[in-house]
């Protein structure tokens, strides 16, 4: 009667882990879409303790390793993202200028928790200097990097730790703010 009862005991209790599993595996998805190495490691890998041939989390763990800058990089874009500047008035600003006050209202507005950590590369000394207006209200901090560089015809690259602004001829890359896209 024992073994009976541990047996139905062990059948019953295989198809709670593989759904912990599959919720752990989708918690894993979710946080590289947001561009959060470490959390989705960490449910990648509870998923495998719970179904050790969970063949999903093992590739996407691999795939961490190998796609670690364009996940992290998304992180950076994605934080970005989620700041709503109430208005934004830049008139016949420096692009330099405007980049500065821009990093300071994400700042502000994500009570020091987020810092956009704007750099400009420009080997000409040029990119910097070009004059920007922009009069907007309630826009993501995204939407008003992306307008800002269109009008410097200019790119943007996210980093882990910055988001970088070159001239859009480099690379031949199209003045827009780049993401990298989700594998």
């Amino acid at each position: 009667m024992k073994k009976l009862i541990l047996a139905l005991i062990a059948i019953t209790s295989i198809p709670v882990h593989a759904d912990q599993a599959a919720e752990m595996y989708q918690a894993g998805m979710t946080a590289v879409k947001e561009g959060d190495i470490q959390a989705a490691e960490t449910a990648f890998r509870g998923a495998l303790k719970l179904r050790p041939t969970f063949a999903d989390a093992r590739y996407q763990l691999t795939e961490l390793k190998t796609q670690r800058e364009a996940i992290v990089a998304r992180g950076r874009a994605t934080k970005l993202s989620k700041y709503t500047l109430d208005q934004v008035n830049f008139d016949k600003a420096e692009l330099s200028e405007a980049l500065a006050a821009l990093g300071i209202m994400v700042e502000e507005k994500s009570e020091k928790k987020f810092s956009p950590n704007f750099i400009v590369q420009d080997p000409a000394n040029k990119l910097g200097e070009t004059i920007v207006t922009l009069q907007v209200k309630g826009v993501p901090a995204t939407a008003v990097l992306d307008m800002l560089v269109k009008q410097a015809n200019a790119r943007v690259k996210y980093e882990e730790h910055a988001i970088i602004i070159k001239p859009a001829g480099t690379d031949a890359a199209p003045a827009k703010a780049e993401t990298p896209e989700a594998k």
